[in-house]
This record gives structure tokens, C-alpha cells and sequence, in this order.
């Protein structure tokens, strides 16, 4: 499926599986905080208002939260989700789909015509196109919401129906050559470009990549080699990632040389005639690895685990070989240079100078933490000297020496209203904008978890809103992620109603014969002329939640997540703009994540904490337990980051024109990487990266987590490490970064933010720039 022509970005933005999910191997440090010693700082920081306390009280108090609801229902106003009319059932849902599908037909055949029907009509180009993009994607991006997180089955089929309703649809427009024709033929006119807005001129140049992306600029033979190129990458991609693809499936184990295991976990796998049976895609094969003594066992269950069977390995080359086929097409030597030409790295080899410096960079904190699991090994074998760590050696010996740094300290816990409070306080720091919780009305929200949270800037007034769907339930799918329902963009001027007019120019057509146009919701900003569609999202999580009316507390990675994701979150608040298709998370995939991973460095600083640390729920919150906290993530930190480091390699040498060449072996690449830049030994018979899901769903694009994590870290060292409250930083980094979009070279967002001699250094966004950043490196 092809529609990067209308849509630039994913619609649901989640964290990255951890490498703990992924290889079985790490204590979960990818989130890393820079604090060594806290001092909770309280005197300055002033008790939250009635108001901010009524924010605590929805999500933590279930009988408060049952009253605001009982109240605002009485209204006999019957409302469908996110307060579209249509999403009340599913008839309602099908109409959506296909008035969206029906309007978007007719806007297309307007932009067709603009050449016939004169200047005015071919200066709306970028406008239409904006529109047309926005019509689609207000359905698509409900629907898809719908169908992972609402808990009736009959509704999530009829969002499901309606989503792949709308790709078909797109998967045809994206092979309609006319829109290209005339949208090239708009940026070739000068009189025209000259009187773009820089909103609109970027949404055109981001809408003129794409469709070339998409090979819509091919002549007939190739465009349709293209289409079923990509269709082929798409079977081969969902066959990879849904596969078996090891060759042991289950390993048998004596039950005596389980030494060490505990009891629980062998209670747990099949026991029979003294031994155990014990499945490779299990969390009891990750325990044996981690707590097994006999060295013999750890190896026979890794190996295991990263078998591979040749189908799979097979499967992997497939798909690289048939997006090779794909980039050759279109002209370029490589899938990761097709893919990476509107990215902040632009190119492979600016990606490996970023990576190859970062791993310089780090390589002392690397040797530290093998250092150590050396001389743990050292120790518990009493040999005279150091030896190799071996791949199964690593959990183990990690674990051990975890064990022993360990002191006992009272871990607190946090409720989801203290955070949802805290958040909302440090926004208004930082941005002057606030949270209000807001009523919801009868059918709008999806199970009665929901809560609603408009945000209000102190200058422009409301300007978005945020559904929270934060905890746990049978059957709801989704993790920690935000989704995009709806995006700001500029309405006042859409001139929706001469449509039908200029995409039937000299023919008399009734509009009666139509579906009505889409009526998109129009508000007013204060400070801004027009009328603007407001931005909406989504957040989810997957928290426990207490079915006894107490409030459900929060551990401190859990904190970390809810900061990570309102930091998308505030990101799709901020980031206004004219045109729906650059507004908020609409930007290069390498850039989306660093609002959030910043947000990540604000939780624990001691001018930070006490905005949501209510001692009032749980345990205590001290300074030695935020300590021991910061500490614990960042034991082993180095073993992590070179991990992801090697992922992103393996990554980048998958896509590049290595695919090729006939003797190219993603089984020997693989080896070479593991020794030339890993940690520990590569092992014969072993293919971990048929495991790697994200090569489907990231290919040629895993490099950019590492990247935004240094620039966040670079960001927070700059403007917040000394005082993370400090509006004048926070309001330049809501202009000159969040505020933007997609619709701004990104280098040039976060030089402005950073300044000086930092900013000059990476402003051009070249080879030097992506050094600069490698060297500046990761905290940990």
C-alpha cells in the first residue's frame, strides 16, 4: 500500500519495543536520565490550585470522575466518538468512509481542472491538496484509532472495513498521474510559488517528495512495476513479521543442571521424566538465560532462541532484495537512499559518519560495563585472570553484578492523577498552556477509562484536546502510543462550496446527486485571524487499573512513559500550522521523537518532581529513592546503547547497495557487524535479525531514536538542565521548534534553540552536522 502522497507520517506514534523485548538481553535502560544526586526542592513550589487538583481527582478518584460524568450526560445531545456524528455506529461509520472517499474524488477533479479553470484556481493548489489530504485522513485516522483500542468487536470490524476501504481508495489515487502533472506545474510557475506562505510552500514541497516517492512520476511500464513492487514488499514484510522464523521451537533441559532458576519458573514450562521442555519464544527461556549457573545450559537455550530456520532467513533477503529492486527504479542506488532523501540525515552516508562517531564517542563506557561483567565472571568462576563474555553470558553475569550493587530503598509509586497534574503545571511553566478537563458528552467517548483533557494556552485560549485512555482492560490491544485524530490547519478559506463547480467546470451538474462536503469543526484563536480546525489526539497506556475506586499508582518507568508520551502529545498541540499535512507530528521521522525523549529529561530533576510527587498516595518519594532509581538505569547503560547502535548499523547495511552484489550474505553481514562493532562474539548458527520486526516497519530508519536521543540530551543540557522551569527557554523552544511542524528544516528548528557555537555547527544539516551530533553523545 502506497500513500505517501497524502500522508507523510504514521498515524500512531509508539515507543520502540524495548531491547529487553526485542533480544532478550537488556534491564530496560533505554530511557536514561542525567541526575546523579537529588535534592527534592519543595519551599518554592506552591500547592496546586482547586483546579489543578479537580485534574488529580478525574483520574485518581472513580466517584468524582462518576459525578462529572452523570452530570455533563444529562444532556439529551447524543454525540458519536471524538464528536463526530457519523462514528456513533456502524452505518454511521460506512457513511464516513464513503462521503470522505466520494468529497475527495471531487476535490481531486478540481485540482485536475486548475490549469483550465485559471490563476486563482492554480494558486489553490497546495490549498486543495492540503484539503484533499485532510478529508481522507480525518476518517483513516479515526478509524484506525478505532479499530486497535474500542472495546465492541462489531465496531472495531466496521473502523477496520472502513480503513481498508479508504487505503484502496488511496492506493488508486496514488497511481492518478494528473495530481503530480499539475502540482509540478504549479512550483514551476514563479507568480505563483512567490506568493506562498512558508507553511504552504512546504506543505507542497513535502507533497511533491511524496508523490515522487511513491513513483507516480514514472512512465506507465515502470509506475506499474512500482505498484507491484510495493505490493510485493508489503506481502513479504507481513510474512516476515508474522512468521516462526527460528528452527528450535522447543529446547529440552535437564532438570537437574537448572541450578540457580528459580522453582516458580520451572513450575511455569512441561516437566516430564526429569526434564523440562521449555518453548524458545518464552520469558522462561529469558530467566534461564539470566539466572542459569550451568554455562552449558545459557548457550544450548541462546543459541535456541537465535536459530534461525532458512525459510526465514530467505524471507529477510526477499524483502531487501525486492526494495532494492524498487530503489533501482526510481533512479537510486539504494532503498535507504530512496527513503531517506527527506530526512534530517538525507543520505546512508551521513547516517553511518553519525553512527560510527557515536560509537567512538561512547566506546569508554562500553569497555567499562564489559570491564565489569569481566571481572564478575572473574569472580564467580575464581579464575586467575579475565576471560570472554560470551553472548550467553551476558544477562547473567548483569544480573549478578546487579544483585550485589543493590541496597534496599522503598521504590514510590505515583497515581495518574498526580502525573496528569504534574504535567499540566510544568506545561504551564514551560509553554503557558494548561490542561482543563472537559465534559464528554453521551457516544463520545469509548468505555467509561476515558477521560478528556482540553488544553488552554494563556494567550490563544483553547487550543486542542487530548483523550486519555491510559489504562489496562480485556481485550484493549494498544501500548503506550499516540494517535492522530485530527490536525490544526486554517478552515476559513477552504471555499468548499465551489467544489463541485471547478472539478465540473461548463457542465451543469446537480450537487444534489453528491454526499453533503465534510464540515470540518471551526473555532476561533485569539491573537490569530480566521477560523482554525483544532488539533485532537489520542494518548493510550496500558496501566493496571484499580476496580476498587483507590487511585492507581504509577512505578517510576511507568512516570517516564506518560511523560514521554504527552511530550508527543504537546508536540501535536504546539505545532501549529496552516496546512493539516505539517502540522504537529508531521515531520521527518528522524525529528518526531525528540519533543518526547526531552520530556524524559525533565521527570526527575528536583525542581520537577515536586510538581507531581504527592506522598499522600503510595510510598514516600525521597531523595535516595530517586537516586537508587537514576542509578539502576544507567548500570549497564553502555551494553544498551551499543546494542541499539549495532541494530541501526545492521539496519542501514540491509538497505544499502551491499543487497546487490551476488556474494552479499545477511547471515555473514551479520557476523562481521556483531565482531567489528559489538560486544560480544557473533555465534555460529545464530541469526538474531530474522527476529527484528523493525526492518519491516522501520527499514533504513532504526538509526533515528539514537539520533534524537542525542539531541534531546543536547537540548536539555542547553536550556533546562539548570532550571527545567524557565519559561523564556520553554516559549524558544515552542517557536522556534514544537510550533513549527513539518513546515521547517528540523536543523534549523533545533540550531535556533540551541545557539551559539552549536547551533552554527549543525545549521547546514551536512555530513559535519551529523558528526557534531554523533560526538556530542548519549548520557550514560
Amino acid at each position: 500500500m502506497s500513500i505517501l502522497a497524502l500522508k507523510s507520517l504514521p498515524r500512531k506514534i509508539s515507543v520502540p519495543n524495548s531491547l529487553v523485548k526485542q533480544v532478550s538481553c537488556l534491564l530496560g535502560t533505554r530511557r536514561l536520565n542525567h541526575s546523579t544526586t537529588t535534592t527534592i526542592h519543595r519551599s518554592n513550589i506552591p500547592e496546586p490550585t482547586e483546579k489543578e487538583d479537580f485534574i488529580r481527582k478525574i483520574f485518581d478518584d472513580s466517584s468524582v470522575w462518576r459525578i462529572q460524568t452523570e452530570t455533563t450526560k444529562s444532556s439529551p445531545d447524543f454525540v458519536g466518538l471524538f464528536e463526530n456524528q457519523h462514528f456513533a455506529d456502524i452505518h454511521g461509520i460506512n457513511y464516513a468512509a464513503q462521503q470522505a472517499i466520494q468529497r475527495a474524488q471531487i476535490i481531486v477533479e478540481r485540482i485536475c481542472n486548475a490549469p483550465e479553470n485559471g490563476p486563482e484556481e492554480m494558486s489553490r493548489i497546495v490549498k486543495n491538496l492540503d484539503r484533499l489530504s485532510d478529508t481522507l485522513c480525518s476518517v483513516i485516522d479515526m478509524a484506525e484509532f478505532i479499530r486497535n483500542a474500542h472495546p465492541d468487536q462489531v465496531i472495531m470490524e466496521a473502523a477496520n472495513k472502513a480503513y481498508g476501504d479508504l487505503c484502496s481508495y488511496m492506493n488508486t489515487l496514488n497511481t492518478d498521474t494528473r495530481i503530480h502533472q499539475v502540482l509540478s506545474q504549479a512550483l514551476a510557475d514563479k507568480s505563483i510559488v512567490n506568493k506562498f506562505s512558508p507553511d504552504e510552500y512546504a506543505a507542497a514541497i513535502v507533497f511533491l517528495r511524496d508523490f515522487e516517492k511513491s513513483g507516480i512520476h514514472l512512465p506507465n511500464k515502470q509506475r506499474a512495476d512500482f505498484v507491484g513492487l510495493s505490493d510485493q514488499i508489503i506481502h513479504v514484510g507481513r510474512e516476515f513479521i508474522q512468521m516462526n522464523p527460528r528452527a528450535v521451537h522447543t529446547v529440552k533441559i535437564n532438570k537437574s543442571d537448572l541450578a540457580g532458576v528459580g522453582p516458580s519458573v520451572i513450575r511455569n514450562v512441561a516437566n516430564r521424566d526429569g526434564y523440562v521442555y521449555v518453548k524458545t519464544d518464552s520469558t522462561e527461556c529469558q530467566m534461564i538465560l539470566k539466572y542459569a549457573k550451568d554455562e552449558k545450559v545459557r548457550k544450548l537455550v541462546y543459541e535456541s532462541m537465535n536459530s534461525a530456520t532458512e525459510e526465514s532467513i530467505a524471507t529477510l533477503e526477499d524483502l531487501m532484495l525486492t526494495r532494492a529492486e524498487l530503489a533501482r527504479l526510481v533512479g537510486r542506488d539504494s532503498y535507504a537512499e530512496l527513503q531517506l532523501q527527506d530526512k534530517m540525515a538525507k543520505n546512508p552516508k551521513n547516517i553511518d559518519t553519525f553512527l560510527r562517531t557515536l560509537l567512538r564517542h561512547q566506546e569508554p563506557t562500553f569497555k567499562n560495563d564489559i570491564n565489569l561483567l569481566q571481572k564478575t565472571k572473574q569472580q564467580i568462576l575464581q579464575l586467575n585472570s579475565t576471560s570472554t563474555i560470551n553472548a550467553w553470558d551476558r544477562d547473567y553475569y548483569m544480573q549478578i553484578y546487579s544483585a550485589s550493587q543493590s541496597t534496599p530503598v522503598n521504590s514510590p509509586c505515583f497515581s495518574v492523577g498526580s502525573v496528569i497534574q504534574g504535567l499540566s503545571r510544568l506545561f504551564k511553566h514551560l509553554y503557558g498552556v494548561e490542561f482543563e478537563p472537559a465534559p464528554l458528552k453521551i457516544g463520545e467517548q469509548w468505555h467509561d477509562q476515558v477521560r478528556k483533557l482540553d488544553v488552554v494556552c494563556e494567550r490563544e485560549g483553547k487550543i486542542g484536546t487530548i483523550y486519555c485512555d491510559l489504562f489496562s482492560r480485556f481485550g484493549k490491544t494498544t501500548n503506550a502510543a499516540h494517535y492522530t485524530i485530527r490536525t490544526s490547519r486554517r478552515i476559513d478559506d477552504d471555499d468548499a462550496e465551489n467544489d463541485i463547480k471547478y472539478a465540473f467546470a461548463g457542465r451543469n451538474v446537480d450537487p444534489t446527486r453528491f454526499l453533503p462536503p465534510i464540515i470540518p469543526p471551526a473555532e476561533t484563536v485569539r491573537g490569530k485571524d480566521g477560523l482554525y480546525q483544532l488539533p485532537v489526539i489520542a494518548l493510550t497506556c496500558d496501566f493496571s487499573y484499580s476496580s476498587n475506586g483507590q487511585a492507581t499508582l504509577l512505578s517510576m518507568f511507568e512516570v517516564e512513559t506518560l511523560f514521554h508520551e504527552m511530550g508527543h502529545a504537546m508536540h501535536s498541540m504546539l505545532g501549529r500550522t496552516d496546512f493539516h499535512n505539517v502540522a504537529g507530528t508531521r515531520c521527518a521521522s528522524d525529528f518526531v521523537e525528540l519533543p518526547s525523549i526531552l520530556m524524559e529529561h525533565f521527570v526527575w530533576h528536583p525542581k520537577v518532581l515536586p510538581l507531581f510527587a504527592n506522598s499522600s498516595y503510595g510510598k514516600k518519594v525521597t531523595p535516595e529513592a530517586v537516586d537508587a532509581f537514576l542509578k539502576q538505569r544507567k548500570r549497564f547503560s553502555g551494553i544498551e546503547v551499543n546494542s541499539q547502535i549495532l541494530m541501526a548499523l545492521v539496519d542501514q547495511q540491509y538497505h544499502s547497495s551491499k543487497v546487490n552484489e551476488s556474494t552479499f550474505s545477511s547471515v555473514s553481514e551479520w557476523y562481521k557487524l556483531q565482531d567489528q562493532v559489538g560486544l560480544f562474539p557473533s555465534v555460529p548458527g545464530t541469526m538474531w535479525p530474522v527476529q527484528f520486526g523493525h526492518l519491516f516497519g522501520y527499514g533504513s530508519n532504526y538509526y533515528s531514536y539514537l539520533f534524537d536521543r542525542t539531541l534531546a540530551r543536547r537540548v536539555w543540557e542547553t536550556s533546562f538542565k539548570s532550571n527545567p522551569l524557565d519559561r523564556e527557554k520553554g516559549q524558544a523552544l515552542r517557536d522556534n521548534l514544537l510550533k513549527v511542524g513539518g513546515a521547517r528544516d528540523p536543523w534549523k528548528c533545533v540550531a535556533d534553540v540551541l545557539g551559539g557555537e552549536d547551533g552554527a555547527k549543525i545549521v547546514n544539516g551536512d555530513e559535519e552536522a551529523m558528526r557534531t551530533v554523533g560526538d556530542w553523545g548519549i548520557d550514560v
